[in-house]
C-alpha cells in the first residue's frame, strides 16, 4: 500500500508544548527545507481548558510565520491545521473551525495516552455522517494499542485513517512504540507517517529517516 508522508508539526510559538518563540519556528522551518520538504502543516493542540487553540488565533499565527519564512527566503509553504483530543466537543469544533481541516474533511484526531475511550468507532461513524474523516495520530504510543494493535481495526473499517510517528519507526520513543508502529504499517493499519515535530532539537520535523525505514 502507499503511505503518505506528511510534516505535521507543533510550531506555531507560544500556542502549546511547541515551539516557544519565532526564532525557534524558523529553526524548525529550516530543518524541513533541509529535509526536501516543501509544504509544512502547523498543528497545535486543542484540549478544551488546556490549549484553547481554534482558527481565531492559529490562522493569525500560520500568516506571521509564513511571512518571516519568505522574508528570510526559506523555500516552504505553511498550511493551517490542529491535533485535537477525543472528547465530545470535537464534532462540534470542527463545524466552527472549517478552515483547519485538511482539505475540507480530514481531522487530526489524538487517544489519551493510556486507554482508548469507549464507543470510539460510533464516535468515528458519526464524524463521517457530519462529513469529516477522522486521523487517528500515533496510536502507536498507546497502552491498549500497544496491547492489542488489531483494536484499530473496526476504526478503520468505519473510516478512520491512521498515522504514525516517524520517531515511533525509528526507535526514538523506545523499542515497544517501533514494535507497535511497524506491525501497524506491514498489517495496512497506517496510512499516514507525520514527523509529529515538537522543536529543533529532540523532535524535529524530517521525514527522511522514517522513509528509509518505510
Amino acid at each position: 500500500m502507499n503511505h503518505y508522508l506528511l510534516p505535521i508539526t507543533c510550531i506555531l510559538p507560544n500556542l502549546d508544548d511547541g515551539a516557544k518563540d519565532l526564532a525557534e519556528a524558523v529553526r524548525m522551518c529550516h530543518i524541513a527545507e533541509r529535509d526536501g520538504i516543501k509544504i509544512l502543516a502547523a498543528t497545535p493542540h486543542f484540549r478544551s481548558t488546556v490549549y484553547d487553540n481554534n482558527q481565531e488565533n492559529i490562522l493569525p499565527a500560520v500568516g506571521r510565520l509564513q511571512k518571516e519564512v519568505d522574508r528570510i527566503g526559506i523555500s516552504l509553504r505553511i498550511v493551517p491545521g490542529v491535533d485535537i483530543l477525543v472528547s465530545p466537543e470535537v464534532i462540534p469544533f470542527l463545524g466552527q473551525n472549517p478552515r483547519l481541516l485538511f482539505g475540507g474533511r480530514y481531522a487530526l484526531m489524538e487517544f489519551p495516552v493510556q486507554y482508548i475511550p469507549p464507543s470510539i468507532e460510533d464516535f468515528f461513524f458519526r464524524m463521517r455522517l457530519k462529513g469529516f474523516t477522522p486521523i487517528i495520530t500515533h496510536p502507536e504510543r498507546n497502552g491498549d494499542v500497544q496491547n492489542n494493535p488489531r483494536i484499530l481495526e473496526g476504526m478503520v473499517n468505519k473510516g478512520a485513517l491512521v498515522q504514525v510517528t516517524t520517531m515511533s519507526l525509528t526507535g526514538d520513543f523506545g523499542d515497544q512504540v517501533r514494535a507497535t508502529a511497524l506491525r501497524l504499517v506491514k498489517s495496512g493499519l497506517a496510512h499516514v507517517v507525520a514527523s509529529d515535530a515538537h522543536s529543533p532539537r529532540h523532535r524535529s520535523p524530517v521525514l527522511s529517516k522514517a522513509r528509509r525505514t518505510l
